[in-house]
């Protein structure tokens, strides 16, 4: 017996060879057709500066995020001009920690096709000195992005009365790109 397999059109349209033979597919079992898509949930005023000015990206997301009480991260996507094409909340943490895993990080950018990452995120206690944790995540964001191809361009720690940590401008971590 052979079996087509649509998902709702699609799959003919882009694969029209894709025809199996039901006994091959894992002893007959049924294997989901899916595809991603974003969806937005709302839009925020941007002015038509790039995010390459560490300084001026980290007031744009400082008001976008507030007074957020908890540790926040916060992926920027921007397109080849360093404009924004999305923010998205990748992890919402505790007073000091925030976990997030890097397929979080990296899943919109993908989507959306990025072509750089800038991360945000909020220290609550107002000191925006990095942690070891952030120097790690970092570290960790920079060779993700560099086997994927979307850069991650900086990572910007957010504290109080408009104090900011930009990894490009202060650390050493991106002085070998």
């Amino acid at each position: 017996m052979i079996m087509r397999l649509i998902y709702q059109g699609e799959l003919e349209m882009i694969a029209p060879h894709l025809i199996f033979d039901r006994r091959d597919i894992m002893g007959g079992q049924k294997i989901q057709i899916v595809h991603l898509q974003m969806v937005k949930d709302t839009e925020i005023v941007y002015g038509r500066e790039d995010m390459g000015n560490p300084r001026k990206a980290a007031k744009f997301v400082k008001d976008f995020l507030g007074d957020v009480d908890r540790e926040c991260l916060v992926v920027c996507a921007t397109d080849t001009r360093l404009h924004p094409v999305y923010l998205q909340v990748a992890g919402i943490g505790a007073i000091n920690y925030c976990p997030v895993s890097i397929p979080d990080i990296f899943k919109a950018a993908l989507l959306s096709n990025a072509a750089d990452i800038i991360l945000f995120h909020k220290h609550p206690a107002g000191d925006a000195s990095p942690s070891t944790e952030d120097i790690l995540i970092t570290e960790r964001v920079m060779k993700a992005g560099g086997l994927l191809g979307i850069p991650l361009l900086d990572h910007t720690i957010l504290g109080d009365r408009g104090h900011f940590y930009s990894f490009r401008e202060e650390s050493s971590l991106f002085t070998s790109r």
